[in-house]
C-alpha cells in the first residue's frame, strides 16, 4: 500500500472513500474548525455545492454544519462514486451535522446512493444531530436496489455505502421533533459485505431531554454500539428524559424485513447501556413483519446483545411489540452475573413487551462472547423493580436459551459470525423478582381487554419473586382447550398470582410447588394434578378437574365442576383445606347410573380434607351433557368432608314434576329426587298431550317400563315435556288414516271416468295413471301432513244389453305420508281390485260399483328429546273397502256443448290391523281398529264437442262439484307404551267439505280409441290437493 502524506492526513490508496459530513476530500490545506450554515446560495439544494454553504466553500473537517431551515425544500446528498482516498478513522473528529436546529427552525435532508456507489465503501463520519432545541428534522436515507453485477469481484469486494457516525442523536431537547428513515427496496448489498448496516453509530438518543425522536428502519440496518469493536461503553437511549424530568418521547419502528443491531461490544469485555424508557421519558420499540427475498423469508429484528432495560426510573414508560412474524433477541449483558437479558420494569418504571402473531419471537439468551460457538443460558425478568408485563398472543412465541455464533469463514473467505439460538436447555422467568416489582405474564390478551388467541412460554419454569407476579389467562374459545406446562414456583411462602380470566385453561402437571393464590374470573380452569396455594372463584369462573387444589372460595357467580370439560362422567376433585361456598355461587353436579354397582346412582364429588362450610349456594345437576335423568327417590352422595360440613346449600332448582331435596349429616351432603304433586298434564296442553301425559302419569309404578317416565318428569321445563308428548304420541299411526280415507276416491274417480263414455260400444279395454300431491292442516292439537301418491287402474268390460253394461278393474299405487313435525313418516304400497255396472236410459245414466283395497305400511319415527333418542319402525297392514253409485244427466245446450248435472255418493270402511314397534323404550303397540265414512258429491260437467284437423273429435270438458263427508273426521288409534295402559291419539282431519275441480281433454285417435289428459284439484276447509291424470280407452 502507498502512504502519501497530505495536509496531515494519511492517505491510503485503496477501495475506501469518506465523504465526511464536515468536508468532502480535496487538495485544500485543513482550516480551523468554525460553524457552517446552510444558505442554499445557488438555489440547486445540493449538499455539495460550494456556494451552498455560509463560507462560500467546501467545509473543512471538524467544521460543524447547521441546517437550520431549509424552507419548503429538501437539502440532497448523493452518494456517488468519486476518485478520492479516505483518511483513516483514527483520527478524532469532533464535528455534527445538525438538521432542523433552533426553536421555529424546520430542515430535510435526503441522502441517496446510486448503483455505482456500491462498488466502494463510503463513509458519513462524525455526529449527526436531526431536531435539536425545539427545532425539526427529517433525514431519508433510501438504500439503493443493489444489482450483483455492479460490484468489482463480489466475491472479493465484499462492500456496500453506509454511514459511520459517532453518535445519531434524533430529537433532542425541549420541543424539538426529530425524524430519520432509513429505507431499503428490494435485495441488499449486504450480502456481499462484511457489515451489513447501512447505518453503523456508536451511540444512539431516539426522543431524549424533551424532544421527540423516530426512527424508521424499512428493509435497511442499523448497528449501535459495535463501531471500531471498541472496549468503551456505549449508550442506547429510546425515550428518555433529563435528570430534571423533562420528558422525551422516542420511536423506533423496524418493518419490511429491516434489522436493528445493538450490539455493545461483544467482541470484548465492553457493555453498552441500552435503554428504552427512562428518567420520565416514554419510549417505544415496534418491530413488525418480514419479507421473501431470493426464496427466503427475512424477519424484521432487532438484537439486544448486551442485554436491555425497558421503563426504567418512576413515571417512565418503555413498550416493545414484535408482531406479524418479527424477530426480538436479547442477550445478557457480558457484566450481569445473572444472565438476565432483558428486564422489564426497573426503579418503579413501567415496561411492556407484546409479541403477538405467527412466527413471532423473542429469543432469550444468556453471556455471548465471539469468538464462540457455545454460550450461557438466558433468562427473563418481567416487573423487576418496578412494573413490567408480557404479553403473548395469537401463535407469539417467546423462548429462553442460549446463543452461539458460528464462524462462516470456511464458506465466504472471510471472519462473518452467524448467530445461532438453541433452546434445548431452557432459562426461567422471572415475574415481580424484587419486593416492589410488578411482573405479568399474559397468555392471551390483558386483563381487561379482549381476549385473544394463546402464544407460547419457553421457559424452565417461572418464578415468583419478592414482589407481587401474575399469571394472566384471558384467551379466545378458538384457541380449544390449552395446556399450559411450565413448571411455577413461589419464592416464598404465598408468593404469585394466577388469574384465569377467559377461555379453558389445563394444568396437566404438579405445580404443589406453587404457594401463591389463582383467582377465576372467566372462563375455566382444569387442574388435573395438584396445585398449591388458595384457590378464589368468581363472576363467571369455573374450577373443573380430577386433581388437587388448596382451600378454595366461591363467591357470587362462581362454579365448581368436578371432571374434564364437556363430559358428564362422574369424577372427584380434591380440595385440600377448607370449602367455603357463599350465595350465589354453585356447585355442578354429573350425576349417572350403573346398574351393576350396588349403588347404581354416581355422581361428581367433591372431596374437602378439611371444613366445608355452606353459605349458600346452589347446587345444578346434568347428565347426558344439558340433561340430568331424575330417578325418584334415588339418592346421589356429592360432597365429603373430612372436618364437618357446616350450613346448607340454597334450594336446588330442578323440574316442574321433580324436587330435590338436601340430605346432610356430619361429614357428607346428599341430593335425593322426590316426585312432587304436579300432574304431567298441564294448563294449555293439547287433548293428544294429555292424553299421553296421562298415561305416563298412571303409569308411574309400572316396573314394565318406568324408564318413560323418568324421562318425561325429568323434563327441564312444561313446553320440553309437551314437545316430549308430541314426539312420543304416534299421531303418524292416527293421522296415517285421514290418508287413507281421502285416497280411496282415485278408484271411483277411475271408474265413473270410465263410465262418462257414450254409450254403443259393445265393451272395451282401459288404463288410467294418476299422481297427486295433498296436504292437511294441523292444529294445536295435531300436525301438519302430506302425502304424495301416484298409481295406475287397468279394466276391461262388456254391454250385457243395450242398456247394461258391466266392467271389472284392478291396480296399484304407492303412496308416501309425511309428518315432519313429529319427526314421523310412512310408506304405504296399495293393491287394488273392483267391479261396476251402468245402465243408460236416452240421456240418464246410472252407474254403480265396489272396491277392495290391501295396503302395506311401513312406518318411522325418530325421537330426539332431553334424556332419549330413539328410532322406531313398524310394518302392518290394512284394508278399505267402498261401495259407490252416481247418477247424471245429459243436457244438450248447443250442437256441441253439453251439460251434465250429476250426485253420486259412496260408503268407505277401512281396517287398520294391530302392530308393534320396533325401537328402544318409546316403542308402541296400536290396537287393530274400523273406521266408517260416508260421502257424497253433488256437480255439473260441461262438455265441448270439437273436430280436429285430419277429421279427429275431441271433447274439451270440467267439472265443478262440492264434496261432503258423514260421520266423524278425526280418525284416532289406541296405542301403548310396552308394559303400559293404552292411551288414545286423534289424528289429522278430514276435510268435512270440499270444492272439486276437474278439467280435461279427450282426442279420438281412431273411432276405437280414445287418450285424454286431465287435471284433478280439491280445495276442502282442512286440506288441499292437486293432481294429474292420463288415461286410455279402447273399445271392442
Amino acid at each position: 500500500m502507498e502512504n502519501v502524506k497530505k495536509s496531515n492526513i494519511r492517505i491510503f490508496k485503496k477501495n475506501l472513500i469518506l465523504l465526511s459530513i464536515l468536508s468532502v476530500v480535496s487538495t485544500a490545506p485543513v482550516v480551523q474548525a468554525a460553524s457552517i450554515y446552510w444558505d442554499n446560495a445557488s438555489g440547486n439544494n445540493q449538499f455539495f455545492g460550494q456556494q451552498n454553504w455560509s463560507n462560500n466553500s467546501t467545509p473543512a473537517l471538524n467544521d460543524d454544519l447547521y441546517i437550520y431551515d431549509s424552507g419548503n425544500q429538501t437539502v440532497e446528498l448523493s452518494l456517488a462514486a468519486v476518485d478520492y482516498y479516505s483518511p483513516s478513522l483514527d483520527g478524532d473528529y469532533n464535528h455534527t451535522l445538525f438538521v432542523g436546529e433552533g426553536s421555529g427552525n424546520s430542515a430535510s435532508l435526503k441522502i441517496t446512493s446510486t448503483p455505482d456507489s456500491y462498488q466502494y465503501t463510503t463513509y458519513l463520519s462524525g455526529s449527526m444531530s436531526v431536531g435539536s432545541n425545539g427545532g425539526k428534522g427529517v433525514v431519508e436515507y433510501h438504500d439503493y436496489i443493489f444489482d450483483a453485477s455492479n460490484i468489482e469481484n463480489p466475491e472479493e469486494n465484499r462492500f456496500t455505502p453506509k454511514i459511520h457516525l459517532e453518535t445519531l442523536s434524533i430529537g433532542s431537547g425541549l420541543n424539538s421533533d426529530g425524524l430519520v428513515s432509513l429505507t431499503g427496496s428490494g435485495k441488499s448489498a449486504s450480502e456481499y459485505m462484511m457489515s451489513s448496516s447501512a447505518l453503523t453509530v456508536k451511540d444512539l438518543h431516539v426522543g431524549t431531554d424533551g424532544g421527540k425522536g423516530v426512527l424508521n428502519v424499512d428493509g435497511s440496518s442499523i448497528d449501535v454500539g459495535s463501531m471500531g469493536y471498541t472496549e468503551d461503553q456505549r449508550t442506547f437511549s429510546l425515550g428518555q428524559g433529563t435528570d430534571s424530568g423533562i420528558a422525551g418521547t422516542g420511536t423506533i419502528n423496524i418493518l419490511g424485513g429491516g434489522k436493528m443491531m445493538v450490539s455493545g461490544s461483544a467482541y470484548s469485555e465492553g457493555v453498552i447501556s441500552a435503554v428504552i424508557g427512562k428518567n420520565q421519558g416514554n419510549g417505544a420499540l415496534n418491530i413488525s413483519g418480514s419479507v421473501v427475498r431470493n426464496g427466503e423469508t427475512i424477519q424484521s429484528q432487532a438484537v439486544f446483545a448486551q442485554g436491555l432495560e425497558v421503563g426504567v426510573n418512576s413515571g417512565s414508560i418503555g413498550s416493545i411489540s414484535v408482531l406479524n412474524g418479527a424477530s426480538l433477541s436479547t442477550m445478557a449483558s457480558n457484566t450481569d452475573e445473572s444472565n438476565i437479558s432483558a428486564y422489564i420494569g426497573v426503579d418503579n418504571g413501567s415496561g411492556s413487551v407484546l409479541v403477538s402473531g405467527e412466527n413471532s419471537i423473542w429469543k432469550a439468551s444468556g453471556h455471548t462472547y465471539i469468538p464462540s460457538e457455545t454460550n450461557e443460558v438466558g433468562h427473563l425478568s418481567i416487573g423487576e423493580s418496578g412494573t413490567g408485563s408480557l404479553t403473548v398472543a395469537n401463535g407469539g412465541v417467546v423462548s429462553t436459551g442460549s446463543t452461539g455464533y458460528f464462524n462462516r469463514h470456511n464458506e465466504t473467505g472471510y471472519s462473518s459470525y452467524e448467530p445461532v439460538f438453541d433452546n434445548s436447555i431452557l432459562g426461567d422467568l422471572y415475574l415481580g423478582n424484587q419486593v416492589n416489582g410488578v411482573g405479568t405474564l399474559n397468555i392471551g390478551g390483558a386483563e381487561g381487554h379482549a381476549p385473544q388467541m394463546v402464544g407460547s412460554v419457553e421457559v424452565n419454569k417461572i418464578i415468583f419473586g419478592a414482589g407481587d407476579g401474575s399469571i394472566v389467562f384471558n384467551h379466545t374459545d378458538l384457541s380449544g382447550n390449552y395446556t399450559f406446562t411450565t413448571d411455577l414456583v413461589s419464592s416464598a411462602e404465598g408468593k404469585g398470582t394466577i388469574k384465569q380470566v377467559n377461555g379453558i385453561t389445563e394444568f396437566d402437571t404438579d405445580r404443589s410447588q406453587f404457594s401463591g393464590k389463582t383467582e377465576i374470573t372467566g372462563g375455566t380452569l382444569v387442574v388435573s394434578n395438584a396445585l398449591g396455594g388458595s384457590m378464589s372463584i368468581a363472576e363467571r369462573g369455573t374450577l373443573a378437574g380430577t386433581g388437587m387444589v388448596g382451600t378454595t372460595t366461591l363467591y357470587n357467580g362462581g362454579n365448581i365442576s368436578p371432571g374434564a370439560v364437556f363430559s358428564t362422567s362422574p369424577q372427584t376433585l380434591t380440595i385440600n383445606g377448607d370449602l367455603t361456598m357463599h350465595s350465589g355461587s354453585n356447585y355442578t353436579v354429573n350425576m349417572t347410573t350403573d346398574s351393576a354397582l350396588d349403588n347404581p346412582y354416581v355422581s361428581d364429588l367433591l372431596q374437602v380434607n378439611g371444613n366445608a362450610y355452606l353459605y349458600g349456594g346452589g347446587v345444578t345437576t346434568q347428565q347426558d351433557g344439558d340433561f340430568t335423568l331424575y330417578i325418584p327417590d334415588s339418592r346421589w352422595h356429592v360432597l365429603s368432608a373430612t372436618g364437618s360440613v357446616t350450613g346448607q346449600f340454597d334450594k336446588l332448582v330442578a323440574t316442574p314434576f321433580v324436587n330435590i331435596n338436601y340430605e346432610y349429616d356430619p361429614q357428607n351432603v346428599y341430593l335425593v329426587v322426590v316426585r312432587n304433586d304436579e300432574d304431567l298434564c298441564q294448563p294449555g296442553m293439547s287433548g293428544n298431550e294429555c292424553n299421553i301425559g296421562g298415561n305416563i302419569d298412571e303409569n308411574a309404578n309400572n316396573g314394565g317400563n318406568g324408564d318413560i317416565h323418568d324421562v318425561i318428569v325429568s323434563q327441564p321445563s312444561v313446553e320440553a315435556a309437551r314437545e316430549s308428548f308430541k314426539q312420543l304420541s304416534g299421531e303418524i299411526h292416527a293421522s296415517a288414516k285421514s290418508a287413507l280415507l281421502e285416497d280411496s276416491r282415485f278408484l271411483r274417480e277411475a271408474v265413473n271416468n270410465r263410465l262418462r263414455e257414450e254409450s254403443g260400444s259393445e265393451g272395451g279395454a282401459w288404463a288410467h295413471t294418476y299422481g297427486s300431491w295433498g296436504s292437511f292442516n294441523g292444529n294445536n292439537n295435531v300436525a301438519d301432513l302430506k302425502r304424495n301418491i301416484g298409481g295406475v287402474f287397468i279394466g276391461v268390460d262388456q254391454q250385457i244389453n243395450p242398456t247394461w253394461t258391466a266392467g271389472v278393474m284392478t291396480g296399484y299405487s304407492r303412496a308416501s305420508i309425511d309428518n315432519k313435525q313429529r319427526r314421523a313418516s310412512a310408506d304405504r304400497d296399495d293393491y287394488h281390485v273392483g267391479a261396476y255396472v251402468k245402465g243408460q236410459w236416452d240421456n240418464l245414466s246410472l252407474h254403480t260399483g265396489l272396491g277392495q283395497t290391501w295396503h302395506q305400511y311401513s312406518t318411522d319415527r325418530s325421537i330426539n328429546i332431553p334424556g332419549l333418542q330413539d328410532r322406531l319402525t313398524a310394518d302392518y297392514g290394512a284394508r278399505t273397502s267402498q261401495l259407490f253409485a252416481e247418477s247424471r244427466y245429459q243436457i244438450p245446450l248447443t250442437s256441441t256443448i253439453t251439460m251434465e248435472p250429476f250426485v253420486d255418493g259412496a260408503y268407505v270402511q277401512s281396517y287398520t290391523q294391530s302392530f308393534n314397534e320396533s325401537g328402544g323404550i318409546a316403542r308402541l303397540s296400536g290396537a287393530s281398529d274400523t273406521t266408517d265414512m260416508f260421502f257424497t258429491t253433488i256437480g255439473n260437467r260441461f262438455t265441448q264437442q270439437l273436430t280436429l284437423e285430419g277429421g279427429q273429435t275431441a271433447k274439451l270438458w270440467g267439472t265443478v262439484g262440492w264434496r261432503h263427508a258423514y260421520n266423524e273426521v278425526t280418525p284416532d288409534a289406541n296405542l301403548n307404551f310396552a308394559g303400559y295402559s293404552s292411551f288414545n291419539i286423534e289424528g289429522t282431519q278430514l276435510s268435512k267439505d270440499v270444492a272439486i275441480l276437474e278439467a280435461g281433454i279427450d282426442v279420438s285417435l281412431t273411432k276405437e280409441t280414445t287418450v285424454g289428459v286431465m287435471y284433478n284439484g280439491q280445495i276442502g276447509d282442512n286440506s288441499t290437493d292437486h293432481g294429474a291424470k292420463a288415461y286410455f280407452n279402447w273399445r271392442f
